[in-house]
């Protein structure tokens, strides 16, 4: 296929990519399933012109503090805080049809059907302020036929937001809890005690909350929940509810937080993996792009690799610059033409790829945009400089076997080896700092090329933590 050929389809898949145009279809079509109106037309402009919002579900079993979180994200996010128990109190106030039935049924002491209390949901968050602000939605559903006709009427969460906790757990919770009938303050025997024996004296366990109630409540949880995950498996995220009190609410806030848009997962195609890792000395960017390679099927196309292939090849420019102390910048003119050409052959266009060692700076960032190169991900792997010095400056290896070593974490354990180890001359103090150097100069013009593709980890993890860690920018969602 002609070069022009390929950076045409390479600039249109990015382009499709980046405004998320098979989303937008996939989106406008599922709306029009849902609703179909009378006019699709008029009805599609109408949806066009509407800015998305989150809309999150927040479940929970008993004792899961979903309401403490659902009011916190509402204060943070400025979401409506919803709750499917009491939305047909302020519809009863504005005279809703759906809401007059419902109060006539509590009236008679009795509960709203599940039909009832999704056509008072429909009402609610089809309001101005829900659909102008996004919602967070509380006590629903809760089971699957609920979940099922949620979906089926065109209530999607971008997000469901589901707290996972012990039966112990919840069992604690619960049947700790205590009500001061002259405070109405609801203390808990373990984590929050009464302050003196005077008000533990007139506390009252409430038999909602004795173990036998609460055992058969999360009974029927878990009876009626098992069906409900599986019809949102693509919003789901689930949380960690195991701390107790205050501290877990916010435990619970900081997980959720990051997780909260409004954007919905898609069906749509997503091509193969086109991930750069970048970093400065230490970081191990060239090991890393191996492991990721051979764990996730890419093709690892390493910058220096390349350099040295070039050498072996009979290129004089690429044997000189292997043979200086930092070949990647001795090397500099050779690299553009080396990585485009080999992001150009059918492997890597089939397989994806994990490029390491460039771009080294906003000009070979330039030169991949030119040449209609993208990548999807950028991981920056972050060292501190200190740390990284000492992981550099460590390192030994054997001339014997080219067996790398380090003073520290890894000694051989002979001490003919240990006698023999050198220092590479890339990994001597003075190479070190010159590194650095070039690095954090090159460093915040590179942030700012690929900011909108950025991902950080912590380049001193374990690197089957960080393969483990990278498996979304290898796996389609």
């Amino acid at each position: 296929m002609p070069d022009s050929s390929i950076a045409v389809m390479e600039d249109a898949a990015e382009y499709a990519e980046r405004a998320k145009i098979f989303q937008l279809f996939e989106s406008l079509l599922q709306d029009l399933v849902v609703h179909k109106p009378d006019k699709p037309l008029d009805h599609l402009i109408k949806v066009l012109k509407r800015e998305p919002v989150p809309r999150v579900v927040v479940t929970g079993p008993p004792g899961a503090e979903a309401r403490s979180l659902c009011e916190l994200i509402s204060a943070k996010c400025g979401l409506v805080h919803v709750i499917a128990s009491d939305v047909w109190r302020e519809l009863a106030r504005l005279n809703s049809p759906d809401g007059l039935a419902a109060k006539a049924e509590k009236d008679a002491g009795k509960e709203p059907s599940p039909e009832l209390t999704l056509k008072l949901l429909e009402e609610k968050l089809g309001m101005s302020d829900c659909v102008s602000k996004g919602w967070v939605l509380e006590g629903f559903p809760a089971d699957a036929a609920q979940a099922r006709k949620m979906s089926s009427v065109g209530l999607l969460p971008s997000r469901f937001l589901h707290i996972e906790m012990t039966d112990a757990e919840c069992v604690r919770r619960l049947s700790g809890r205590r009500i001061d009938p002259e405070s109405n303050t609801v203390y808990h025997m373990q984590d929050m005690p009464p302050p003196n024996k005077e008000v533990e004296a007139r506390l009252v366990h409430r038999e909602s909350d004795m173990k036998g109630a609460v055992e058969a409540r999360l009974l029927e949880y878990r009876q009626k929940f098992v069906g409900v995950l599986p019809c949102f498996e693509k919003v789901a995220v689930a949380l960690d509810g195991s701390t107790p009190g205050e501290a877990g609410v916010q435990k619970l806030l900081a997980a959720a937080l990051p997780t909260i848009t409004a954007d919905m997962p898609s069906r749509a195609p997503r091509g193969c993996p086109r991930v750069l890792l970048i970093g400065g000395p230490g970081s191990q960017t060239e090991t890393l792009g191996a492991a990721l390679a051979q764990a996730y099927g890419a093709k690892h196309v390493s910058a220096l690799e390349l350099l040295h292939g070039a050498a072996l090849n009979g290129s004089k420019k690429a044997a000189q610059a292997m043979s200086a102390p930092q070949p990647l910048v001795a090397g500099d003119a050779l690299l553009g033409p080396l990585v485009s050409q080999r992001l150009a052959l059918d492997d890597v266009r089939t397989a994806g790829f994990v490029l390491t060692g460039y771009p080294q700076s906003t000009a070979h960032a330039a030169f991949l945009k030119k040449n209609g190169i993208w990548v999807r991900h950028c991981v920056h792997l972050k060292l501190d400089p200190k740390r990284a010095m000492d992981l550099v400056t460590g390192s030994r290896y054997d001339p014997s076997d080219g067996e790398i070593y380090h003073v520290e974490s890894n000694k051989p354990a002979d001490e003919s080896t240990l006698g023999r180890l050198v220092v590479h001359p890339k990994d001597d103090p003075k190479a070190f700092k010159a590194d650095l150097k070039a690095w954090e100069a090159s460093k915040p013009g590179l942030m700012k090329v690929f900011a909108d593709q950025m991902l950080e980890e912590d380049a001193t993890r374990p690197e089957g933590a960080l393969v483990e860690r990278l498996a979304k920018c290898f796996l389609s969602l």
